[in-house]
């Protein structure tokens, strides 16, 4: 299999990977520098990507620390699964005696002007004995690990060119591609907590057993490696619907096996309108009243001189680059 290189620096792209015909950005090149679908490495015996035998697998491209690498991911290893979201449009606000002030709902959320713009990603926590393990790209594994991390998110997001952001009109034309991405929850709280300033919820423990752990973990691989940086992202389409949550829910739907009510109520996955409610119709909700905002397990790592002064260079890297993507489009 071919390799690409290490696109660890934001702004960087790889040329080979072009927007495709059909969006208004065709031919151009896809900001692809910390954001992508996954790579397998090895093939099992059998000649498939994953056999039922296999006991971990070799990936390339799960991000970590800023940078890409090649994982080693034990298969068996998922101790628990959570659904996680979080809502991107604007914050509604009022005027309040001391200016603006944000107004929070019932669960202590802050409200939204477009409630139903929810990202949905799935958490896999590992076993203590089995973490996935983090290699250089291109490494043969001979060495120790550079890191092993114990949480890994799957999370479908829409990319473009560089200094492209995600909008409606985007997102529902088909104008940018799907990105199957593989991070550590690190990772995550750093994108989206630290910099972005997201109230990221999560719910309880998913009720798998041990099969459906690891199905859910092999199905979610896959569908990073058979999408590629190929696919179309769709918010919505009667016909095929590719976003943020059709494509978690999809893969749940694959493995587990409902009751018939349940089966029923499986068939709702296409908008991102109320994620709990989607885990709830399949029974998959243990504790509705259950909320967790996943900033309180990483208050430390939030707080430390070392994440705020990443933070400063990644908002000043991300201004230069849409100043750089403004004046090239004047």
């Amino acid at each position: 299999m071919s390799k690409s290189p290490d696109n660890s620096s934001p702004g960087s792209n790889e040329p080979n990977i072009l927007m495709p015909v059909g969006s208004k950005y065709v031919g151009q090149a896809v900001d692809v520098s910390s954001r992508r679908s996954l790579e397998i490495v090895t093939a099992s015996e059998t000649g498939t990507l994953i056999d039922e035998q296999d006991s971990h697998v070799i990936v390339d491209f799960i991000y970590h620390e800023g940078k890409f690498w090649r994982a080693k991911v034990p298969l068996d290893g998922v101790d628990q699964v959570f659904g996680q979201a979080f809502n991107f449009s604007k914050i509604k606000t009022r005027k309040g005696k001391e200016g603006r002030e944000i107004l929070f709902n019932q669960h202590g959320l802050p409200r939204r002007t477009i409630p139903m713009l929810n990202h949905v990603q799935s958490r896999f926590r590992l076993k203590a004995d089995q973490p996935v393990e983090l290699y250089p790209l291109g490494s043969d594994l001979a060495s120790d690990p550079v890191y092993q991390i114990y949480d890994i998110i799957y999370s479908l997001e829409a990319i473009g060119p560089l200094g492209t952001s995600f909008n409606l009109r985007d997102g529902l034309s088909g104008n940018l591609l799907s990105a199957h991405r593989f991070i550590s929850i690190q990772e995550m709280v750093f994108e989206r907590l630290v910099v972005e300033n997201q109230y990221v919820t999560e719910s309880p423990v998913l009720p798998f057993d041990e099969r459906e752990k690891r199905a859910l973990l092999v199905e979610s691989l896959l569908r990073s490696h058979r999408a590629g940086m190929t696919e179309k992202y769709y918010l919505y389409r009667f016909l095929g619907t590719n976003n943020c949550t059709s494509s978690p829910f999809q893969i749940v739907d694959s493995i587990v096996k409902y009751r018939w009510l349940q089966r029923i109520g499986s068939i709702i996955y296409r908008l991102p309108l109320n994620p709990r409610f989607y885990l709830r119709i399949r029974g998959l909700d243990s504790d509705p009243s259950f909320r967790k905002l996943v900033r309180t397990e990483f208050e430390e790592y939030i707080k430390a001189a070392s994440t705020q002064q990443r933070k400063r260079d990644r908002v000043r890297q991300q201004n230069q680059i849409r100043r750089d993507a403004r004046d090239a489009g004047q």
